[in-house]
C-alpha cells in the first residue's frame, strides 16, 4: 500500500465512526480531533452549544467529521465549515443562533482597519462612511433576549458591538452605503435629529468620518 492510500485509509477511519477505528491509536487520535472541534465550537458558538445536550453536541461533531471534508484545519475555517455543513439540517431557531454567533466571530476577526473617532469639528466637508466591519442582521432569538434588526461591528479598540437598529438607523445606514457629506444627509433628515445621530454613531464607531481638503478660500464651515 502506498503512502497516499495509507493517508486516505487513515482519514476514512477517523471520519467513519467507532466501528471503523480499528487500532487504539486511531481511536485516540479521533478523540483528540473531536475535542479540538468541540473547543472551537464552544468558543465561537457558545449559545448554540448551550442549547444542545452533551450527546447532541457529540453527535453533531461526529456527523461533521463523517460528512464534511474540511478544507483547512485553521480555527476560523473549522467554525465556518461547521456552519455551512450544519445549517440545512437544523431547526430554524438553532440555525439562526449559529448564523448570529458566526457573524459576531466574523466581525471580530475581520482584518479591516477601523479608525478611532475624530475629535475635530464636523464641517460641510466632512464625509461619512460605514464602519468597514459593519454587518446587519434581523434575528429572533427569544431565549437570548434578542429580537429585531441589529448592527454588529468592531470598534477601534477591537470591541465587538451589537446595536439595535431604529428605523432612522436603518435609513441612514442604507444611505451611507455610498459615502456622503453632511449636506447630502441634511437634505433628507431634520438637522437636530441628524446631528444627534451622527454624534452618537461616530462615538461608538458605527460610522467613520474623513474631511475633504478645503479650497484655500474656504476652510469649511463648522456645523
Amino acid at each position: 500500500m502506498n503512502a497516499i492510500s495509507d493517508i486516505e485509509t487513515f482519514s476514512q477511519r477517523l471520519r467513519g465512526g467507532p466501528e471503523a477505528l480499528g487500532e487504539r491509536s486511531v481511536e485516540l487520535y479521533r478523540q483528540f480531533l473531536r475535542g479540538n472541534i468541540e473547543e472551537v465550537l464552544s468558543h465561537v458558538f457558545p449559545l448554540f452549544c448551550a442549547r444542545l445536550s452533551a450527546e447532541q453536541l457529540r453527535g453533531s461533531i461526529d456527523d461533521f467529521l463523517a460528512g464534511h471534508a474540511s478544507s483547512s484545519p485553521e480555527f476560523h475555517h473549522i467554525a465556518t465549515e461547521f456552519l455551512c455543513f450544519s445549517q440545512a439540517g437544523l431547526p430554524a431557531d438553532l440555525r439562526q443562533c449559529l448564523e448570529y454567533e458566526w457573524l459576531l466571530f466574523s466581525v471580530e476577526i475581520d482584518e479591516a482597519l477601523v479608525t478611532p473617532p475624530s475629535t475635530s469639528e464636523v464641517t460641510e466637508r466632512s464625509v461619512f462612511s460605514l464602519n468597514p466591519t459593519l454587518a446587519c442582521i434581523d434575528i429572533q432569538l427569544d431565549f437570548a433576549g434578542l429580537a429585531g434588526p441589529y448592527a454588529i461591528f468592531r470598534d477601534a479598540r477591537h470591541q465587538v458591538i451589537r446595536k439595535p437598529l431604529s428605523s432612522l438607523d436603518r435609513w441612514l445606514l442604507e444611505a451611507l452605503r455610498t459615502p456622503c457629506t453632511y449636506p447630502d444627509l441634511s437634505a433628507e433628515v431634520p438637522l437636530d435629529a441628524l446631528w444627534t445621530w451622527l454624534k452618537e454613531a461616530l462615538a461608538i464607531g458605527l460610522i467613520q468620518r474623513r474631511d475633504m481638503p478645503a479650497p484655500a478660500s474656504d476652510a469649511g464651515r463648522p456645523i
